[in-house]
């Protein structure tokens, strides 16, 4: 019995999560189409293509409501 609690206290320990593998937050700026963002007012948004201030020919994205 006590060989069975050292090997699951053994497999819990090794299969701990990785500090690496935990998600960062998402960012309030966008740089590509799809990818989350967090909104000004809180909840989670989606990078959505717009039109650029000043009339910009590059790529603009903006953080939009999901909902």
């Amino acid at each position: 019995m006590t060989v069975r609690l050292v090997l699951s206290a053994a497999a819990l320990l090794l299969s701990a999560c990785d500090a690496n593998l935990v998600a960062e937050a998402p960012s309030t700026i966008c740089t590509e189409t799809g990818a989350q963002c967090q909104l000004p007012t809180g909840p989670l948004g989606v990078c959505e293509r717009t039109l650029c201030a000043g009339g910009e020919i590059s790529v603009c994205f903006e953080c939009i409501s999901q909902h």
